[in-house]
């Protein structure tokens, strides 16, 4: 089991961590959860509000993966434009999908006044254009979200609005989500652990599952020190699927991706830099986000990595790239840097489904993750108990290619189109 990695996350936390046994038993259960990240602890939630017995399974501690080191955004979106997907499905199922995304970030609020999590949520996501063309895109998108979805809690920015929103005049124009928003992760992750443990979910930590057993009537789940015998499992593991596959770990790809935190920024400065107190993100391939934590300090994330190779010249790039939004965070320098895994599908659309009638999963939000591993827990508990696939069946119905190149050489590959992406990136800036 390895410690939750140094980050401004587990510095700033005000309370007491629990320690959670690792399993040492033989047990029975209705629903055996593997991940204890985001999308593993909702799924413990709704599964036991429905009167499942359910046990969770981490290998490490309770939102040591990205639930508890991401950038904590929340966006209204299924994927990177859920228009584009209609061309391919049919409105029909854009239609539910949308719906989704929107019920994904109610029930962030839902649970925080339900289980009384603190975790510093703030209202207001900017998407920020880095070219005159994705202006353009933005137009379309919001003239989509109006006149076919019915949606209207959005807005362009002109680019002297964002400039002021900002306090950078890097931008070209920007989207503003007002129903999308910003948290503190790890509060929040660790708020639902205390909400799952209020309901009798049995939580062990350091049992990392080697291997599963599925038999005609139930799932044998196998750890170095103990076994669980469930009805039914869900996979919950995202981009830490390792040696667990079940038939859908060619489907998504583990990215490193790095953040910092400065120290609080000065008063002075607290003026200029976001004032709005959004959070942001640019639209390059290889984009930047961004936002302002409750002490006023900068949390930005970029710097992504497809080789998996954690890098110093990586963490580093992350804190110029921030410089070249706000130059005049030249002296308030990094306090903290950090990395992590993030799993992506090739259509950077989240797969969410089963690989048999007892084995349920879900994994590759793709950036998405903070509200729609949520929904994806209530959708795979709902299943589980009701024998419906309901919103299961709508995506289902979206198909997820294998990553390319095959284990050996699917990242050299994705290499070289990020490679080539970035260069885009550049001319069109």
């Amino acid at each position: 089991m390895q410690d939750y990695p140094n980050s401004y996350y587990i510095d700033s936390l005000d309370r007491n961590l629990i320690q959670h046994p690792s399993l040492l038993d033989s047990l029975e259960c209705d629903l055996c959860i593997i991940g204890g990240g985001f999308t593993g602890l909702s799924t413990a939630i709704e599964a036991s509000k429905k009167g499942l017995k359910v046990i969770l399974l981490e290998q490490n501690k309770i939102a040591w993966g990205a639930s508890g080191r991401n950038g904590g955004q929340i966006g209204i979106d299924i994927s990177s434009g859920v228009q584009n997907l209609e061309k391919k499905y049919g409105f029909e199922t854009v239609k539910n999908l949308w719906n989704v995304s929107l019920d994904a970030v109610k029930l962030i609020d839902q649970r925080i006044d339900e289980f009384k999590i603190q975790c510093d949520k703030k209202t207001g996501n900017l998407s920020v254009a880095t070219n005159h063309s994705t202006v353009k895109d933005f137009e379309s998108e919001i003239d989509y979200y109006q006149n076919k979805l019915d949606y209207h809690s959005t807005r362009i920015l002109t680019r002297d609005e964002v400039t002021e929103a900002v306090g950078s005049n890097r931008y070209f124009g920007g989207h503003l989500q007002k129903d999308g928003g910003h948290l503190h992760p790890l509060k929040y992750a660790l708020g639902l652990a205390d909400a799952a443990l209020s309901m009798n979910v049995n939580i062990y930590e350091d049992s990392k599952v080697i291997k599963i057993n599925e038999k005609k009537n139930y799932v044998e789940v196998l750890t170095s020190n103990g076994s669980v015998k469930a009805k039914n499992i869900a996979l919950c593991c995202n981009a830490y699927l390792e040696e667990i596959d079940a038939g859908i770990k060619s489907k998504i790809m583990p990215i490193i991706n790095y953040m910092i935190a400065t120290k609080p920024i000065s008063n002075d400065l607290q003026k200029t830099i976001l004032p709005s107190d959004y959070c942001v993100c640019d639209t390059n391939f290889d984009l930047n986000y961004y936002r302002l934590s409750s002490d006023k300090r900068m949390i930005f994330g970029g710097g992504v990595s497809y080789s998996l190779k954690h890098s110093e010249k990586l963490a580093k790039r992350t804190e110029q790239r921030m410089l070249k939004v706000f130059p005049s965070l030249s002296k308030e320098k990094a306090e903290y840097i950090w990395g992590g895994y993030v799993g992506i599908t090739v259509n950077r659309t989240p797969d969410i489904g089963q690989t048999s009638s007892r084995i349920f999963y879900a994994h590759g939000f793709s950036g998405h993750g903070v509200a729609l591993t949520g929904i994806a827990g209530k959708i795979i508990a709902n299943s589980i108990f009701s024998g419906e696939k309901g919103a299961l069946e709508t995506f289902e119905k979206i198909k997820h290619k294998n990553f390319p190149g095959g284990r050996l050489f699917r990242m050299p590959l994705l290499v070289t189109i990020s490679a080539l992406q970035r260069m885009t990136d550049i001319f069109n800036a």
